[in-house]
């Protein structure tokens, strides 16, 4: 009988630690989410950046091409 008041004993311990790190993990993922949106909106912003840049080139490319000939 010892053995398992010794393992209850064990797991009202580790109740208190499983809660802590249960709060822990949700908010680590909400942090993670939140990052993931900022990333996700910065890769964005380059996309458009570089869809512009590239309009950009194509144009001033066919003007040339446009002088030339």
């Amino acid at each position: 009988m010892n053995t398992n008041i010794s393992a209850h004993q064990r797991i009202d311990r580790l109740e208190p630690k499983i809660d802590q790190l249960e709060k822990d993990v949700a908010s680590i993922k909400t942090e993670v989410h939140i990052q993931f949106k900022e990333v996700f909106n910065r890769v964005k912003r380059i996309e458009a950046i570089l869809i512009t840049a590239t309009g950009s080139i194509i144009v001033l490319l066919v003007s040339v091409l446009a002088k030339m000939g």
